[in-house]
């Protein structure tokens, strides 16, 4: 437990060396709010599935995994944590690649795969328009979400514990390069799946028909009909979804555990906790929040598609913290207080927009277009309302005035960051800038070095520099120089 405590601190502590301890208050309240509205999705996602194969209650499944997960995060900590992801990930790739090879055989091939897609209209042009209200279309989703990648791949706690554990700059550059061709190959891989989920029910849908009771159900489903022939596939399937969700847990209750400790817990006490108080300090954090998250489940249940969910949730708060991880790295004029109202002002408009969509999604005053499905060659009875296939399942306010919140979800970390750093500018107007000198050139991105202290290139470091400027440090910098010693004794031994 030793190691995540290091791990996750120092992604925070950039904030208080290059700002202030208000400013690392904020980001670490922003990081608490993501993980308490984000986990309970985590543990959604797999019970919905298991849900689906089994026919378990979703209400059994849940405290079950959450404590499964709870457990073997507590005690192993992130060696446990690396493990467990290592062995989930060859679980679910693996899975995936047996369903799309059998599936795609079953159907009578790719060409029939594909044709089926085309004819039905699944396979289309990409939509080209730069209206923001289009939930996907290529400028949403080249733009929009490159930033939601590059806050979950730069700032987000789950990332940097992972770059740590690595030897040096070069092994993370290379970790970064290996893990976008995995995840490009994994979504293509799910988009694959999808399109052999359609050819098969191309002319029965089973969403309409009740054999599944939602859409995130489709694929499970899927997977139990074409594979469940084959003994074992099934489970190893449902595994791969537990894994890639219950991995993400495991790894976000570490990095919560470690950043309530370091900015919730120590600073109030007055003598530091013994190593053997901060493992139970750290364990109770991981068992409080994994019993929050597993209570916070059934809400929802209640709040719709699961994806646009996720990617919503993440948005609130790391799309403000990307914002304010750039005015920090980018532009070392701006003072603490413009930042603190930049990020204040941009996390509220944040919160209003996707607040206010999803209200509007959940009383049906903003519907998603939907294709027409088909229960024509049904070989099996059921019920269906009388207007299942109307044209009331698209949007119902095309000819309509758009309003703020019906921008497409994808554009919702591009409004917190951007904001974050345009708020920063103009409150720059108010408070005045800082002198470049009072920031550490090492805070500031090394791309910008020439430009920010071409002028000034030893008065950071030298000691005549220090007596006429009083440069901008953390206070708490020297016990953090002692803690990565400990660290590397620790590692040593």
């Amino acid at each position: 437990m030793l190691y995540i405590f290091f791990f996750a601190v120092f992604t925070i502590q950039y904030f208080e060396r290059r700002f202030d301890r208000r400013i690392r208050i904020f980001g670490s309240c922003l990081f608490v709010l993501m993980n308490i509205l984000w986990q309970p999705i985590c543990i959604y996602v797999p019970a919905l599935t298991l849900n689906q194969v089994s026919g378990i209650s979703v209400h059994t499944i849940v405290p079950l995994t959450s404590l499964i997960c709870i457990i073997y995060t507590s005690i192993g900590g992130i060696k446990g944590v690396v493990w467990t992801d290592v062995i989930q990930g060859a679980v679910m790739v693996g899975a995936l690649g047996f369903v799309i090879i059998k599936g795609t055989h079953d159907l009578g091939g790719l060409a029939v795969v594909l044709e089926r897609n085309r004819q039905f209209d699944r396979l289309v042009a990409p939509d080209m328009t730069f209206d923001p209200t289009v939930r996907m279309s290529v400028f949403a989703l080249f733009v929009g979400g490159t930033f939601f990648k590059l806050q979950a791949n730069s700032i987000n706690q789950a990332a940097v514990q992972r770059f740590l554990t690595l030897p040096n700059l070069k092994a993370v550059k290379q970790a970064l390069l290996i893990s976008l061709i995995g995840f490009l190959l994994v979504m293509a891989m799910c988009i694959y799946i999808g399109m052999l989920a359609f050819a098969a029910y191309y002319h029965c849908d089973p969403i309409t028909t009740g054999l599944a009771r939602a859409k995130d159900q489709v694929i499970p489903l899927y997977v139990m009909q074409s594979a469940g022939v084959v003994p074992g596939i099934v489970g190893l399937f449902v595994a791969g979804v537990f894994s890639a969700a219950l991995s993400s847990l495991s790894t976000e209750l570490n990095c919560l555990s470690a950043v309530v400790l370091k900015d919730f817990v120590e600073p109030y006490r007055s003598r530091p906790l013994t190593e053997r108080q901060t493992a139970y300090v750290l364990r109770g954090v991981v068992v409080v929040f994994g019993l929050i998250s597993m209570a916070s489940v059934p809400i929802v249940q209640k709040l719709g598609m699961l994806m646009q969910l996720s990617s919503t949730v993440g948005a609130v708060t790391c799309g403000p913290l990307l914002g304010a991880f750039s005015v920090g790295m980018l532009l070392p004029f701006v003072r603490t207080e413009s930042l603190l109202t930049g990020i204040s002002v941009a996390t509220t408009f944040t919160c209003y927009i996707v607040v206010r969509a999803q209200i509007a999604i959940a009383t049906g005053q903003m519907n998603f277009h939907m294709k027409p499905v088909s229960v024509e060659d049904c070989d099996y009875s059921f019920e269906v309302n009388a207007n299942w296939n109307t044209p009331s399942s698209a949007n119902t306010y095309e000819d309509k005035g758009h309003s703020l919140h019906e921008i497409s979800f994808l554009w919702y970390t591009l409004i917190g960051s951007l904001g974050t750093v345009l708020c920063s500018l103009l409150a720059t107007l108010y408070f005045g800038k800082q002198d470049v000198r009072l920031v550490d050139k090492e805070l500031v991105s090394p791309v910008l070095h020439k430009y920010w202290y071409g002028e000034y290139k030893s008065v950071v470091s030298d000691d005549e520099g220090r007596k006429h400027l009083k440069l901008h440090e953390s206070l708490t910098q020297p016990k953090l120089d002692e803690m990565e010693q400990i660290l590397n004794r620790y590692q040593a031994s």
